[in-house]
């Protein structure tokens, strides 16, 4: 009996201290502020390196269906160099890319750059991708229905998955795929600095067919050198 008021004061103590404790915890972050964070880590990254993949993609369908290579995110002349896969007419290929703003050089069936309108391709400027504006990251604070869904996992990083849908209009816009209407499904991943690891977007990309594109954004602000040809 002589221990007992001691063993009520330790658990005193314990439950004083929780109670410190949840005190301290620093609150959760709603998830359009951290789609807004990333935003911003994005269009200050200057440079990053972008891969594009694609399934579900009808095999005749027009249009872009991969993407890689390093983008200069700047709103007077964002940067592209890479190769762009896609399928025009029927017939896919693989192209080397170099875009400076609304210029683009390709590498369509020839041996050296030409300067080559992108629209009579039907293909979009990767260089836009890379447009504070208008390119990827501005689709984070275009989000709507945003949710915060847990975590998932990309290679060795350890993501916050936040999901929610995107306008039609918005995807016709920058991948030039879509009719511009209906509604896109979008899971973002991001890192625990605050970067836009990988962004997935499913929905109909092609008429009567729901396809999925896969986005994956690293090395934010590795040294990159684009030039025109």
């Amino acid at each position: 009996m002589r221990r007992l008021p001691a063993l009520l004061a330790a658990a005193g103590l314990v439950v004083a201290l929780s109670a410190c404790s949840g005190e301290e915890a620093a609150p959760e972050v709603p998830p359009t502020e951290q789609l807004a964070t990333a935003k911003a880590a994005f269009d200050a990254a200057e440079t990053v390196q972008l891969d594009l993949s694609s399934r579900d993609v009808p095999p005749r369908e027009n249009g872009v269906t991969a993407a890689k290579g390093a983008g200069a995110i700047d709103p007077a002349e964002p940067k592209f160099q890479g190769t762009i896969t896609g399928t025009v007419e029927g017939i896919a290929a693989t192209i080397d890319v170099i875009a400076i703003g609304d210029t683009a050089y390709l590498k369509l069936f020839t041996p050296e750059y030409e300067e080559t309108d992108l629209d009579t391709l039907n293909a979009p400027n990767p260089a836009q991708f890379f447009d504070p504006a208008t390119g990827i990251s501005s689709l984070l604070t275009q989000t709507t229905d945003v949710k915060a869904a847990g975590q998932t996992r990309s290679g060795q990083d350890v993501l916050t998955r936040i999901d929610g849908s995107l306008e039609g209009s918005l995807i016709e816009d920058l991948f030039h795929l879509g009719d511009g209407t209906g509604t896109f499904a979008v899971s973002y991943g991001i890192t625990d600095t605050d970067e836009l690891r990988t962004a997935t977007l499913k929905g109909p990309f092609f008429p009567a067919v729901e396809a999925t594109y896969l986005l994956t954004l690293t090395d934010y602000g590795a040294p990159v050198e684009i030039t025109s040809p």
